[in-house]
C-alpha cells in the first residue's frame, strides 16, 4: 500500500482543462481531503472528497464551492501510481465531462536542494488591447485556421454569447451548428496545449460589445509568446474599424470642437439663463453623442452569414460615426443661433 500523504499538483485534461491542486490525509487506506481546479475557461471550483489507496487511487469528490453560474457534478477519479513517482489516470462527473489527469507531489518541506537551486521555470504573458473590430465569417475562419498553426494537439473552442446566454463548443461544431445566427457581438477564442513541465501554452482572442477586446498569449517560450501575440494582432488589424476605435479610445475630436465652440460662443449671451440653456443643451448632446455610438456602433460586430462583404457593409460604421457628430454639432449651432437670435 503506497503512502500518498502529500500536496499534490497537476493539470487536467478532456472537456475541461486546467491546474489541480490537493491536500491529501490518509489514514490506512482510506484518503481524504479538499481538492481545488482552475479551469482554463470556466474558473475555479473546489471539492471535498474521500477515497481509498491501493492497487489504485479510488477518489469520490463533491462539490463544495464554484464560479457564479457554473453547474458542477459528483466527480469519481481513478489514477494508479507510476515509477516516476506521479500519479495519472481519468476522471468523470456525473454531469457528462470526462478526461484524463496527471498529478505531480510538491512537498515544500522535503525539497531537494539541488532542485531548489535550479533556475525557476518561467510563464511569459503577453496582452495586446484591440480596437473596435469587423470580422465576416471569412475572416473568422481566417483566424482560427491562424491561431491553430502552432498546435498540434489543442482544439479551438468558441465561446460565444446567443440570446442571453453563453454557449461553448469546439470551432469545427460552431459553424456546423450556426443555428441561424446572422450576427454576433461578443466572441472568445481559446486554445492550449501541454508545452513542457506540465505548463500549457495557450492562445485567447476576446472579443466584446462594450469593454476592452484583448489578445492574450501565455507559455514557457518568451519569443513564442511575443511573436504570436503580435502576428495574431497583425492579423486582426486590418478589421478594426479605426474611427470607431479613436472615438473609443479618446473621445472623437469633433466632441473636443463643440465643447470649445460652447466655451468660445458663451460670452456672446447677455444674460445667464440663455447661457445656463446653452451649457445643459450641449452637454446633454455631448452624452446623447456618447449614447449613440456605444448603443449603435458595438465594439465587436461578426456577421456569419455574409461571406464576401461589400465596401458599404464594412464602411458603414464609420459612416454612421460622422452622421451622429455632425448632427450634433450642427443641432448645437441651431440651438446657439436661436437663444442668441432672441427666440428663445
Amino acid at each position: 500500500m503506497p503512502y500518498l500523504a502529500n500536496r499534490w499538483a497537476g493539470r487536467l485534461y478532456g472537456t475541461n482543462t486546467g491546474n489541480i491542486f490537493l491536500d491529501l490525509s490518509q489514514d490506512g487506506t482510506n484518503v481524504s481531503g479538499r481538492l481545488r481546479i482552475m479551469d482554463s475557461i470556466l474558473g475555479v471550483s473546489v471539492y471535498d472528497y474521500t477515497g481509498s489507496v491501493g492497487e489504485e487511487l479510488l477518489l469520490h469528490c463533491t462539490p463544495y464551492q464554484a464560479a457564479e453560474g457554473v453547474e458542477l457534478g459528483e466527480v469519481n477519479v481513478r489514477g494508479h501510481l507510476t515509477l516516476e513517482g506521479n500519479v495519472r489516470g481519468e476522471w468523470e462527473s456525473t454531469i457528462g465531462t470526462a478526461g484524463t489527469f496527471e498529478l505531480y507531489p510538491h512537498d515544500i518541506t522535503s525539497a531537494d536542494p539541488l532542485e531548489m537551486n535550479r533556475n525557476p521555470e518561467q510563464i511569459h504573458n503577453k496582452t495586446i488591447p484591440l480596437g473596435s473590430v469587423r470580422l465576416f465569417k471569412d475572416d473568422l475562419i481566417q483566424l482560427i485556421d491562424f491561431l491553430k498553426k502552432d498546435f498540434s494537439k489543442g482544439r479551438v473552442i468558441v465561446t460565444y454569447s446567443l440570446r442571453g446566454s453563453e454557449l461553448t463548443k469546439y470551432a469545427d461544431d460552431f459553424f456546423e451548428q450556426l443555428d441561424g445566427i446572422d450576427r454576433l457581438n461578443y466572441i472568445k477564442i481559446v486554445i492550449q496545449e501541454p508545452e513542457a513541465h506540465g505548463i500549457n501554452r495557450v492562445i485567447i482572442v476576446e472579443l466584446v460589445a462594450n469593454g476592452a477586446s484583448e489578445i492574450r498569449v501565455s507559455g514557457i517560450n518568451e519569443s513564442w509568446v511575443l511573436g504570436k501575440s503580435e502576428s495574431i494582432f497583425q492579423t486582426l488589424k486590418p478589421k478594426q474599424n479605426s474611427l470607431v476605435t479613436t472615438y473609443r479610445k479618446y473621445g472623437l475630436n469633433l466632441n473636443g470642437a463643440i465643447f470649445m465652440a460652447m466655451l468660445i460662443a458663451i460670452p456672446d449671451m447677455q444674460d445667464w439663463e440663455r447661457r445656463t440653456i446653452f451649457v445643459i443643451s450641449v452637454f446633454l448632446l455631448l452624452n446623447f453623442l456618447i449614447f449613440s455610438h456605444n448603443k449603435f456602433i458595438p465594439n465587436t460586430e461578426i456577421y456569419l452569414k455574409q461571406v464576401k462583404p461589400g465596401f458599404f457593409k464594412r464602411a458603414w460604421p464609420s459612416i454612421l460615426s460622422w452622421v451622429i457628430a455632425v448632427s450634433s454639432s450642427i443641432v448645437a449651432a441651431y440651438i446657439f443661433s436661436l437663444l442668441n437670435s432672441g427666440g428663445y
